[in-house]
């Protein structure tokens, strides 16, 4: 069955992850966005995969995207958040899998 996968990862790993992606011959689309508490940038990455391909995809995002840590040294929007995390990990990746009934190149 094919799937849709889906991975949200940090800008920085973003190009690296691409290529990769790319070099595997995996057709992408690739979208910006912007969440988490510190409202970072990040890339939505779509795939669409058959079975047999999603273990590849998986270790590419894996190879290819990392966590980091970042201190937070003011509060955000001007509030008062003593009780909020000095440091904040984010990054890697947020990944996905969805079934499709097909996928359709036209």
């Amino acid at each position: 069955m094919a799937k849709l996968l889906i991975a949200v990862v940090h800008a920085e790993d973003a190009g690296a992850l691409r290529d990769a992606l790319r070099n595997a011959e995996l057709r992408i689309t690739e979208m910006p966005s912007r969440g988490g508490f510190l409202q970072a940038g990040s890339m939505m990455v779509f795939i669409g995969l058959e079975d047999d391909q999603l273990g590849l995809a998986m270790r590419l995002i894996e190879e290819n995207c990392r966590s980091r840590t970042h201190r937070v040294v003011e509060p955000m929007g001007g509030m008062k958040a003593t009780w909020l995390p000095t440091e904040v990990t984010q990054g890697g990746a947020t990944v996905f899998v969805l079934p499709l009934d097909e996928i359709r190149r036209i």
